[in-house]
Parts: C-alpha cells; structure tokens; sequence
C-alpha cells in the first residue's frame, strides 16, 4: 500500500503530525507514506525515515503547479490519502489525481463532499490533543486499527547535528546549559508580555553555567525588539533571523530548554529533545490539552480564570485580556531549572 499523508499548515503543526508517520511505519512496515507538506515545512521530514518521499503544494501556488502536482500524484498511484487538515483546493487536487479512498476530517460543507472516508472529530471544542485526532484519521484505514500515539520526533542531517555542535562550541564553550526563548506567537496564540520574556531571560543568564538566547523569525522582530526596549539583560543572544529553517534546526538541537508560548518552535524544540516551557492561554481551542508540547520532559503553565472563550481567544474584546499576564516571571524561571533538572536526572531544583 502506498499512502499520501497530507499537512501543509504550520510547522507545529506538522511536528505534532509526525507520529502519523512513526506509528503508520511502526503497524504496517510493509506500506510506503508519502508526506505531502508546505513548501515550508519539507525540512521537517526529508531525513525521517519513516516518509518513504516528501511532496510540496503552495496554497500560494499556480493554476499550472497544481496540474503539475496532479499529473505526478497521479503517476504514483496512490492507495489513499489522510488529510490532516482539510483544504478544499487540494482535497480536489488530490481527487483529480485518482486517489479513490480521502480520509480526513469532516470540518467543512466541502469536505463532506471530498472525503469520501471523513471523520467528524469537532476539533474546536478542545477536548482532545491534536496528536491523538491525527492518530485517529490514520486509524481509519483497513489494516491498520487503534494506535498509540509515540511522541513527536524530528531527525535532523549529519551537517545539521554538527552546525550545532559548532554553535555551542563558539556561542557556549563553558555553559553546562544553554537555553531558548522565543517570545513571538505569529499570532497563532496569545502573546506574553516581552518584558516578561526579557525578565526571565535575564533571570537565567544570572544562573551560573548558564547561557541565553532569544529566538525569532520575521513577523517575531517587534517581540523580540520589545524584549531589548525592556532591558534586556546583554548576557543575552540574539538570534533574530540569523538562520534559515535548516540550519536553525541544527542550533536548536544543540540546546537543552526552550522556552516559549504555543507556537512552532516551542514542539520543534520538544521533538529535537530539549525540555521545554509552554506559556499557554486557557481558551479550549488554544489550551494545554488541545496543543500542549508532547515533548518528554516538559511544563505548562495557564493563566487560573475562567475563561468566557469558547472556540477561540476573544484578545482585546475579552475582559480578562491580557489574561496571561497571570503567569509571573519566577513561575517560569522555576519551570526552566525543574525541566533542565529532569532532563539531567535531577530532582526539581529549588527556587534561589
């Protein structure tokens, strides 16, 4: 059997897609999944061994890439597809390239006409985590059944492992920890104030053998330039746009906490095997249990009120807003030295 696993959203997204296909590998070895992803997101799985080939479509794309993507889907014929996250342009791309059995999420008035194998998951209510959701879709096709979901893992090329080691040879040749903290959401999530993010940065770099630095891509600039207006202790990197996806991967596999709100970078850091601190607002749609990192040794932190959000965060309209300012600076500091201790096999370190 050949299957085409489809994820072209965010990359956090795709990180907590990626045990479709470890355990898809791990129940029927004898199958070949296909990942079909974002431009942006084929770094994620192009050294996975358990992809057996990686596919690209841009939403952005042309009337002439997509027929292209159609005739060379359509060439491998495919067994089946499971849409991880419905787009009705290329629910009818994939349909176009004689992929006979679409299973997916019935989410849409159009994907109840496009998958002919959906499932009707409410995903906006929150209950569960997306990991599991995925899981499920997988789970739909004959021969494969109810899977555990395996955490999310990211393999990364022999010159990225080394671009890392070289980075902490030069950026921190005597720390016994090096750590990350990226204040941008890219306005998938509700924002922590950088100020915040610069207090605990500094707080950190304070510790001994530590060593800091702040991440951020684009759209992140105004968060982490909010950090240095705040005072952001000079201890402190900055990596704002110094590398692409690839070799940003590399870096981070390198380091040993990431610090963060519920966005991409905080689940690379979880699969690359850093531990991690989510700051993560409380709406059902946005929460913890929905989201959350499924990275081994992690910590979550939420704002304790009761939200009036349902489906999603309501922002400046909200009487609560800005609700996450309920988390403190000294809650997440403790938070980074209890999952470094973990990491390390050390009980929580206490508070200094």
């Amino acid at each position: 059997m050949k299957i085409l696993v489809v994820r072209t959203d965010r990359l956090g997204d795709l990180v907590l897609s990626l045990p479709v296909f470890a355990a898809g590998r791990a129940a029927r070895p004898d199958w070949a999944f296909h990942a079909l992803v974002a431009p942006t997101g084929a770094p994620l799985v192009e050294h996975d061994p358990n992809v057996a080939a990686v596919w690209t479509w841009d939403p952005a794309g042309s009337v002439a890439a997509d027929d292209d993507l159609v005739r060379r889907l359509r060439a491998e014929r495919f067994d089946a597809a499971v849409i991880l996250h419905f787009r009705g342009r290329l629910a009818r791309l994939l349909q176009r390239a004689g992929i006979r059995r679409r299973y997916g999420p019935w989410s849409k008035p159009a994907s109840w006409l496009l998958l002919n194998r959906g499932t009707w998951q409410r995903r906006s209510r929150g209950g569960r985590h997306e990991a599991d959701l995925n899981l499920d879709l997988l789970a739909r096709l004959p021969g494969i059944g109810k899977l555990a979901t395996p955490p999310p893992e990211l393999y990364l090329s022999t010159a990225q492992l080394e671009g890392g080691r070289s980075f902490r040879r030069e950026q921190a040749p005597d720390s016994r920890v090096v750590a990350f903290l990226h204040p941008g959401s890219g306005g998938s999530a509700l924002d922590w104030p950088p100020e915040r993010f610069a207090a605990v940065a500094g707080e950190l770099a304070s510790l001994p053998g530590w060593r800091v630095f702040v991440t951020g891509q684009g759209a992140d600039a105004a968060a982490v330039h909010a950090m240095r207006g705040a005072g952001l202790d000079p201890r402190v990197g900055n990596l704002l746009d110094r590398y692409a996806l690839p070799a940003f991967l590399g870096v981070l596999s390198a380091g040993d906490v990431f610090i963060g709100p519920s966005t991409g970078p905080l689940h690379l850091a979880g699969a690359l095997g850093l531990g991690v601190v989510g700051i993560y607002p409380p709406v059902a749609a946005m929460s913890p249990r929905r989201w959350g990192p499924r990275a081994r040794w992690s910590r979550v932190l939420v704002p304790a009120v009761d939200c009036p959000g349902r489906h999603a965060c309501r922002l400046e309209r909200c009487p609560l807003h800005n609700c996450l300012t309920g988390v403190d600076v000294r809650a997440v500091v403790a938070a980074a030295r209890a999952v470094v201790g973990m990491r390390d096999g050390l009980p929580d370190t206490p508070e200094r």
